[in-house]
């Protein structure tokens, strides 16, 4: 059967990295894999043989499924090369031109190797927590069902592969994500085996998009509407990693043409949800009573007051900008472009409360609503041509806005809302060299999700907490402890690896909790005693006259996780700023150049009074000026690519950092 979504079988994945080297060589995103259709087509047996033939030897051979088309085109080049002649809609070898000779089997063998030895450490990894897997075959299995899930592959026209068709339990994701963080990062080699099975994953999924030869196109104006989640995670609401990744995520889309826009609305839910945390956040009670979302753990771990949220809702537009996004009011509803929105938001409402009028329902609504409206109609096959798109990180978002999509406007073509994941593979194919080590950054973010304890997970542990107030063991004071410490989330991530949370017993429980007040004591005591050294020491100094050494004191003790982050947005938005003006004085001047060269070339042109004369020099002037906005036009994207690259000089530069090699990246982000 033809092969319409991606599907690896056990081996595949040394051919999915096999194109990622391929790639490296500078072939394209189709051309990646002539090499393996080449080397299938020595080992046909049939004389004559079609289209599906070199599909079924390619999954037996290389154990990947390929899709007709893209199998039919590279055919079609090879019959180009004179390698094949075609025949009543069959091919044959050319006797007079023989196959180049092949080096698949042996490149395909060194890569093999590497991969062995990273599932062999995974192996070992795994069996020291006490999870036993069958064999280096079946570790490595493990790890492309966690890039898979993780990764969140390419959203086609019509596989909503969010849905991925291979699962892995919460502790296997915790395995192999606990693994890269501990074990790899030590390892450049290993690092590279990683990468190359990552990139390859994305430039596999490619090779299923309606128009692959759209893949190195760059977006068309592409507007992109940011959900509140994402923004957020920018912002550094939810710490360093993902602040971290989305804004190197918005430096990659901007240089493939995209405009990263926030709607005024996702401000003021950003600011309800600010006002929340800035009424529970300063009692004991209030803090109970937060859910364990990330942002809420990062809050909480981070010693964040009611005064410090809200300043951070205050200065909340100035460092929306700052990072990188354009806020735009969010247009007026026209019934015209947007309809039966009531039907969406049963979709998008909680089953168990019904509730349409729900902020977050709302929100996610007029979004969507929003992107209809400034489509003003359009509709699009493909994603480089659809004007606008609502961008977020939920899966349940853009399963219900699909359905609805499909099945109440009965609509076609793309979707007005996609996977930020998904948006920015698009985004990297377009431009893999811009940013080498984004995938591997990328992933070292979603490895530090993978180990979050999960939402039943704290639940349960809550719960437990509860219990134990009750019979009077711990303290409410102790239980706010517990919640606050950053090392409730490190040991039950731990207790994961060990165990699967439905596994959990009260033993192990009680031994988080005991660890945890246990650590908090004596981090009191360390902290009485540094308090008691800082007094000694500046009274001290005052006796001295040393005013500059207390004033200097004072500035390190009230250092927090809020001014740092505040630092990090300074920064981001500083960077910014210095790589848009640099990039514009560029673009002026070779404007003008351009312009001069242009004048004086039509100036060069001799004037005479025929009228042949005059058509003729009409017909060189729209030439010329066609030719100068073609020029334009690549200036513009050239300089796009400048821009993010300045950006990410002048954040280093900034934040004194000195060295932008991956593996120093890695190391920082884990």
């Amino acid at each position: 059967m033809p092969a319409d979504t991606p599907e690896v079988h056990a081996g595949g994945l040394v051919t999915i990295a096999f194109l990622k080297a391929s790639f490296d060589e500078g072939n394209d995103h189709l051309e990646i894999f002539m090499p393996l259709v080449l080397d299938v087509l020595k080992r046909l047996p049939a004389h004559t043989f079609a289209t599906s033939d070199v599909q079924d030897a390619l999954a037996v051979d290389h154990r990947v499924a390929m899709p007709q088309q893209v199998v039919s085109t590279l055919l079609k080049r090879a019959t180009h090369k004179k390698y094949l002649i075609r025949e009543a809609g069959r091919y044959r070898r050319n006797p007079s031109h023989d196959l180049p000779s092949s080096d698949v089997v042996s490149r395909k063998f060194k890569i093999e190797e590497g991969q062995r030895a990273l599932a062999e450490a995974l192996w070992r990894h795994a069996k020291k927590h006490g999870f036993e897997i069958e064999s280096a075959e079946a570790a490595l299995d493990l790890f492309f069902r966690f890039l898979e899930v993780e990764q969140v592959g390419l959203l086609l026209q019509n596989t909503p592969t969010f849905e991925a068709k291979v699962t892995a339990t919460h502790r296997e994701r915790a395995i192999v994500a606990d693994f890269i963080q501990t074990t790899t990062k030590n390892d450049p080699i290993m690092l590279d085996v990683l990468r190359g099975m990552l990139e390859g994953l994305v430039l596999y999924h490619a090779a299923f998009l309606p128009d692959l030869s759209e893949a190195g196109r760059r977006f068309n104006n592409l507007r992109v509407i940011f959900d509140s989640t994402l923004v957020r995670q920018a912002l550094g609401y939810e710490g360093t990693a993902m602040s971290t990744l989305m804004r190197e995520t918005i430096n990659v889309l901007k240089a493939s043409g995209v405009q990263c826009l926030v709607f005024d609305k996702t401000l003021y839910e950003i600011q309800r949800i600010l006002s929340m945390y800035e009424a529970r956040l300063g009692s004991e009670s209030g803090r109970a009573t937060l859910r364990t979302v990330p942002m809420a753990r990062h809050f909480l771990t981070s010693r964040y007051s009611p005064s410090d949220v809200r300043e951070m809702s205050a200065l909340l537009e100035q460092e929306v900008m700052a990072v990188g996004f354009k806020v735009i009011r969010a247009p007026k509803h026209i019934p015209e472009f947007t309809s039966a929105e009531s039907a969406l938001a049963k979709r998008l409402s909680d089953p168990t409360k019904k509730d349409e009028l729900e902020p977050r329902v709302v929100h996610d609504v007029d979004c969507v609503a929003g992107v209809l409206t400034l489509r003003r109609g359009h509709r699009s096959t493909i994603l480089e041509d659809a004007q606008v798109v609502f961008v977020t990180s939920s899966p349940l978002v853009i399963r219900n806005v699909k359905a609805w999509w499909e099945e109440d406007e009965h609509e076609s073509g793309v979707e007005p809302v996609i996977h930020i994941r998904a948006l920015t593979n698009l985004a990297w194919l377009k431009k893999p060299s811009l940013c080498s080590d984004f995938k591997i950054r990328e992933l070292v973010a979603l490895c530090a999700a993978a180990l979050r304890p999960e939402q039943k997970t704290w639940e349960r542990f809550l719960r437990h907490l509860r219990k134990l107030e009750q019979s009077q063991k711990i303290t409410s004071n102790e239980i706010t402890a517990v919640l606050v410490s950053a090392m409730s989330d490190q040991l039950l991530a731990e207790a994961a690896l060990s165990d699967d949370p439905e596994d959990m017993d009260a033993t192990t429980l009680d031994d988080i909790v005991e660890r945890v007040t246990t650590a908090y004591a004596d981090e009191a005591l360390k902290r009485i005693e540094v308090v008691r050294n800082e007094y000694e020491e500046r009274l001290r100094e005052a006796q001295a006259g040393g005013r500059a050494a207390i004033e200097r004191a004072d500035a390190v003790a009230r250092m927090s996780a809020e001014e740092i982050r505040r630092r990090d947005v300074l920064i981001e938005g500083r960077a910014r700023n210095w790589a848009r003006s640099l990039t514009l004085i560029i673009k002026g001047v070779a404007v003008g150049l351009v312009a001069v060269g242009f004048v004086l070339l039509l100036a060069e042109r001799p004037v005479q009074k025929s009228w042949t004369s005059i058509a003729l020099l009409v017909a060189v002037a729209v030439f010329i000026s066609l030719e100068f906005f073609g020029v334009l036009k690549h200036l513009s994207d050239l300089c796009a690519l400048l821009e993010a690259h300045l950006v990410t000089r002048f954040r280093l530069w900034l934040s004194g950092e000195t060295s932008k090699d991956p593996q120093n990246s890695f190391l920082k982000l884990t």
